[in-house]
């Protein structure tokens, strides 16, 4: 009897659950000029200037779409000092005292989470940037794209992280992307495209490749980062007519031979966080 109760009362829970979710899918809710935090339970359009003032995640079913011009600004919070290492803290970030590697350093600077479809123009790019008056490294963390999110001439810049592709058939182009601390994008799904963006003062790498499988990477302008691509376990990505400059591809990346790259001298001294120089540029 008890357990045919408990059957009965989970299934009542996920009903609950789809039908919100079902509902919720259907309406979509304009929000100009305002602030935004914590969880959103509507399909939603972002207009003007939205203030991220805490954490912001998107559900699966649910998608943020973005207009041309819109500035998204982050807020952050002083960081929770001696606090531990975050559990993939690795001894890159260790040996150099990374602030950014430890705990309170996540629980006061933001992401945003979700399916994100973001196309703007030449003229009216969007901005995903610090809110603050002067701008550093790692003001914010990341951004977070769910499956099938498009960024189109959009520009990024002061993250901890950059972008971080976990969904599948997300497409990055057009943009330009720049001055993340760590990453300035992180592939660890496949069937993703970054094409035709300038990437460059990435810290980690410009683009960090994670996972094995198809993803495409081409006529980017990628300069002025510890490295251009990364690739790991065992990635195999397509890296077709790239123009890198002072940003080295990683050897264990496949070569094609329509990349083109350049020597020289950074252009900067490298990633700096509350104005301590934390990764410095290898001339």
């Amino acid at each position: 009897m008890k357990k045919g109760f408990i059957t009965i009362l989970l299934l009542i829970i996920v009903a609950v659950v789809v039908i919100t979710a079902y509902f919720a899918s259907q309406y979509t809710i304009l929000q100009e000029n305002t602030d935004t935090s914590g969880i959103q339970l509507f399909n939603k359009e972002w207009r003007g200037t939205i203030h991220i003032t805490s954490d912001v995640y998107f559900p699966p079913w649910n998608q943020l779409t973005i207009a041309p011009g819109t500035k998204i600004l982050f807020e952050k919070e002083p960081d929770i000092e001696n606090t531990d290492w975050i559990s993939n803290a690795d001894a890159y970030i260790k040996d150099h005292n990374d602030p950014t590697g430890r705990e309170g350093y996540s629980k006061t600077h933001y992401e945003l989470y979700g399916k994100i479809i973001a196309i703007g123009t030449t003229n009216q790019p969007i901005l995903f940037t610090s809110a603050q008056s002067q701008p550093e490294y790692a003001d914010w963390d990341e951004l977070i794209l769910a499956s099938n999110s498009i960024l189109d001439h959009i520009e990024l810049s002061y993250a901890h992280n950059g972008i971080n592709i976990n969904g599948n058939n997300v497409i990055v182009k057009n943009s330009k992307i720049h001055d993340s601390l760590w990453s300035c994008t992180d592939i660890f799904s496949t069937n993703n495209q970054i094409s035709n963006n300038e990437i460059y003062h990435c810290w980690h790498q410009a683009i960090g490749v994670k996972v094995k499988g198809v993803n495409t990477i081409e006529n980017n302008n990628i300069h002025d980062s510890q490295l251009s691509i990364n690739c790991e376990f065992q990635a195999n990505p397509s890296i077709r007519k790239n123009t890198f400059k002072s940003a080295p591809l990683n050897p264990d990346c496949p070569k094609s031979e329509d990349n083109i790259e350049k020597a020289g001298k950074y252009d900067t001294i490298g990633g700096t966080y509350q104005q301590k120089l934390i990764y410095p540029a290898q001339n």
